[in-house]
């Protein structure tokens, strides 16, 4: 689900992620594994390199 936005890392092709667009045109990455894991941050600081809840988007 890479955006085109400057380095996600990991997350701009996380299956877990979920980008939000504020009207304004700021881009976040909400972590959908933050919800039922605390060891996940909600907005984690990007670029993401490593992280133990990754898988990749299917057909990315």
């Amino acid at each position: 689900m890479d955006m085109g936005e400057p380095d996600a890392g990991l997350c701009g092709q996380c299956r877990y992620v979920k980008v939000i667009a504020s009207q304004k045109g700021s881009v976040f990455y909400l972590c959908k594994k933050s919800e039922t894991d605390g060891r996940f941050e909600k907005y984690p600081r990007l670029p993401v390199r490593v992280c133990e809840g990754y898988e990749r988007e299917e057909g990315v």
